[in-house]
């Protein structure tokens, strides 16, 4: 009765069923609380991964030291990596699997001996969230992602607060309202969240202080402020995602599409791409009526899809450096990229000739306003004599 009381029915049953066998009852539970103590999704999305989790079948794999981890199937990974252990996941920068080095979305095989190659410098992505499967993975990944938002909104409210005050205006409640109406905001956060990123730029702000200004608006202030005007502790402050664009495939290209009339998706609905004959490519949510019966037909014409925030997005671009070819400049480089400015550098090469260097860099950025700053950096290394973007 003791047993029961303290440790609950599971650990009574595994008790009388000898505690030589273990049925993994307690390891089950023991991830189970801490998805639920440290869950960020919505109720839906936790309930369908838990289902997942719960009742896909298994697979075994080896950590180097021989030990037995086991994962549902189709399990990433990354996946194994957060099996490892919460930071081991956090600083993930490849796999190598019976030796040999996978992306990190490689689905895992029973049998297979993992080695996790990890990087005090790598943070999670959104990304990442498009091939994991565990919910232990997904809950870790989106609280990560949400703290550096909250990060990114401190930063974005102080710089905020300093452009405010250079065009003579108060960052307060009243001042914060307006802002949000202006551009069409749920909450502050959201607000610091686009300023921190450069969504919201100088530009922008300068439009909203001449309307804000204007005897218009002085006039249709003071009608608005009883009504509309609420209340702090009403608005819920938390980021939002604003779903305003479909991307497709592992490239998250935009494509010219249309939205299929049979199912009729919205912003935010889980979606798929279908390629027509004659349409091109036509958007069906996931629970479409024919949805089962396109995917099972015609899978070879089946796009990936999703709706994304596109402030949050992250796109491609082509740097092109030249300059004197002094000891350390590629060291240089990297670092002011990915360290200091905290931008993905996907491809790199340099090539030196005569003491001149010619580099290319692919990196990925979220706006024009994050890349301009960088290339005004890049400008002031020393030996950098040009940045052109191609």
């Amino acid at each position: 009765m003791n047993e029961i009381a303290e440790k609950g029915y599971a650990a009574h049953y595994k008790y009388k069923n000898g505690g030589q066998k273990d049925i993994g009852i307690e390891s089950w539970l023991d991830k189970l609380q801490e998805v639920l103590e440290n869950n960020a999704e919505n109720p839906v999305d936790f309930v369908e991964n838990f289902k997942l989790n719960l009742y896909a079948k298994e697979i075994f794999v080896f950590t180097p030291t021989g030990d037995i981890k086991s994962l549902p199937k189709g399990a990433t990974a990354l996946d194994f990596a957060f099996n490892i252990h919460t930071e081991v996941g956090m600083k993930t920068r490849g796999a190598r699997v019976n030796g040999k080095l996978v992306p990190l979305s490689r689905a895992l095989k029973s049998g297979e001996h993992i080695e996790i190659i990890t990087s005090e410098n790598i943070k999670p992505t959104a990304n990442w969230l498009d091939f994991v499967q565990t919910s232990r993975a997904k809950s870790k990944i989106k609280s990560s992602i949400n703290e550096e938002k909250k990060r990114i909104a401190d930063d974005g409210k102080e710089s905020l607060r300093r452009k405010l005050k250079h065009l003579k205006i108060k960052l307060n409640d009243k001042s914060t309202a307006y802002l949000l109406r202006y551009f069409n905001l749920n909450n502050s956060l959201d607000l610091f969240y686009r300023i921190g990123l450069g969504t919201i730029d100088n530009k922008q702000l300068k439009s909203f202080y001449n309307e804000y200004n204007s005897s218009f608006l002085n006039f249709f202030k003071k009608r608005i402020r009883k009504n509309n005007l609420k209340p702090k502790s009403t608005i819920k402050e938390e980021i939002t995602e604003r779903y305003d664009t479909l991307v497709f495939g592992k490239e998250r290209e935009s494509l010219k599409h249309s939205l299929a009339s049979c199912c009729n998706p919205i912003p935010g609905d889980r979606v798929f791409g279908f390629l027509t004959i004659k349409d091109g490519v036509k958007v069906h949510k996931k629970e479409c009526p024919n949805a089962l019966s396109l995917q099972s037909n015609f899978a070879y014409r089946i796009i990936s899809s999703k709706w994304i925030d596109s402030s949050s997005n992250e796109y491609n671009a082509l740097l092109r450096l030249s300059g004197i070819d002094n000891m350390g400049i590629v060291s240089n480089v990297t670092q002011l990229i990915s360290n200091e400015m905290n931008v993905n550098i996907d491809k790199i090469s340099f090539d030196s000739d005569d003491g001149i260097f010619t580099g290319l860099i692919s990196i990925s950025v979220k706006n024009q306003t994050i890349l301009n700053r960088l290339v005004s950096k890049l400008l002031k290394l020393k030996g950098v004599d040009k940045v052109v973007r191609e």
